[in-house]
């Protein structure tokens, strides 16, 4: 403690005999140094507020994905269920659907062969089941329409192929082959 009240009697002796110049030299120098401490405060303040809310904006936009996500996981969840509730609703017996359907739109089914599990069912995938129908000598409003009450089913049922040709009898007529397809839950 002795020794700074010696620096500091030293450094007044300095300055009541220093020149007006020196004075003033000293002045700016200290000013100066005063100067660059604070502008070195300043940047270092301003680089750690800087730091601060990058990380806040960059944990908002974390915030926001994760916000984004959870909304697309409800509707893909969802999406799910409707589509297991339809799985659940898909016909079991894929070849007396389509029979009754043909009957109830009047229309004579050729051959129907069944060919029974075709895809999936391991490893929880559905089961698709697939049905080949031959039409002959169908009308086409009438063959739209059944193709129509095909794909309406509340179940997951398709058409996964069809095949026309004009019937060789009648012009006015179509001959079709088409594939039925339905999934259900293994």
């Amino acid at each position: 403690m002795e020794r700074i009240r010696n620096l500091v009697a030293d450094l007044a002796q300095y300055l009541s005999a220093a020149s007006p110049r020196e004075k003033r030299l000293m002045t700016f120098a200290v000013a100066g140094v005063a100067i660059f401490a604070g502008l070195i405060t300043w940047a270092g303040f301003s680089g750690a507020i800087r730091r601060r809310n990058a990380a806040l904006e960059e944990k908002r936009d974390d915030f926001e994905k994760v916000e984004r996500l959870a909304a697309n996981y409800g509707a893909q969840e969802m999406e799910r269920q409707s589509l297991e509730q339809r799985l659940r609703q898909s016909p079991g017996q894929l070849m007396s659907y389509v029979d009754g359907l043909a009957r109830q739109e009047q229309i004579d089914i050729g051959s129907m062969t069944d060919r029974g599990v075709v895809a999936g069912g391991q490893g929880g995938r559905p089961r698709e089941s697939q049905v080949e129908v031959n039409l002959g000598k169908v009308p086409l409003d009438k063959l739209m329409r059944l193709l129509e009450a095909i794909e309406q089913n509340p179940g997951v049922v398709r058409v996964r192929r069809l095949r026309l040709r004009k019937s060789y009898d009648n012009k006015e007529t179509l001959d079709a082959s088409i594939s039925i397809s339905t999934w259900t839950a293994s």
